[in-house]
């Protein structure tokens, strides 16, 4: 078979599927509808994928690869405390993630209707919680308190996008901030 001539890479057709999945929902993320867009002929996405669940998996595996796991090593890689390492890991989402967190509730979204989508997105949380309580255990010795932090301090990730109430004393990024700095309050009696 040969490479059609007006064709995208593969990663080209996964990357507008995630913005089209993110800005319009996994119901409009077809194959005639991303050729449309692209202005490409549907043999282009067939060179690159056997089928729609193909570029499904290939949306997914990117989300896997490209969120937690590039967050994670740049953490390690900046190292320090469980306090420094947590900071620096919410530097980077509240900073670097804002339009992540639209794909956040789209995949969610997506879960709802598709108990395999809702396996992956739990699997992949529950990395993310490990991670996150296992660096609320190096600050607090209560495993429990680790873990309620921890549950917290992800809710604010994935659900500050959701509420819809202005902040009214300071911006976004402050406002977060002061919230992640509230997770460390009576630290020093380490409970």
């Amino acid at each position: 078979m040969d490479k059609p001539t007006n064709s995208l890479t593969r990663e080209a057709w996964i990357d507008f599927a995630l913005q089209k999945l993110t800005d319009e929902g996994i119901d409009k993320v077809s194959v005639a509808a991303l050729a449309r867009d692209l202005n490409v002929t549907k043999g282009s996405f067939y060179w690159h994928f056997k089928d729609r669940e193909d570029l499904l998996q290939a949306i997914l595996d990117r989300w896997e690869r490209t969120g937690s796991d590039v967050v994670f090593r740049e953490v390690d890689r900046v190292g320090g405390d469980g306090e420094r390492r947590l900071k620096h890991m919410s530097d980077i989402i509240f900073r670097r993630y804002g339009d992540q967190l639209n794909l956040e509730l789209a995949l969610r979204d997506w879960g709802r209707k598709d108990p395999k989508i809702l396996e992956t997105i739990a699997r992949e949380d529950e990395r993310r919680m490990d991670y996150m309580r296992g660096l609320f255990a190096d600050i607090y010795d209560d495993p429990k308190i680790a873990e309620a932090k921890a549950w917290l301090l992800f809710s604010l990730y994935v659900g500050e996008i959701i509420i819809a109430a202005p902040i009214k004393e300071q911006n976004r990024e402050e406002l977060l901030w002061t919230c992640l700095n509230t997770l460390f309050e009576g630290r020093a009696g380490n409970s």
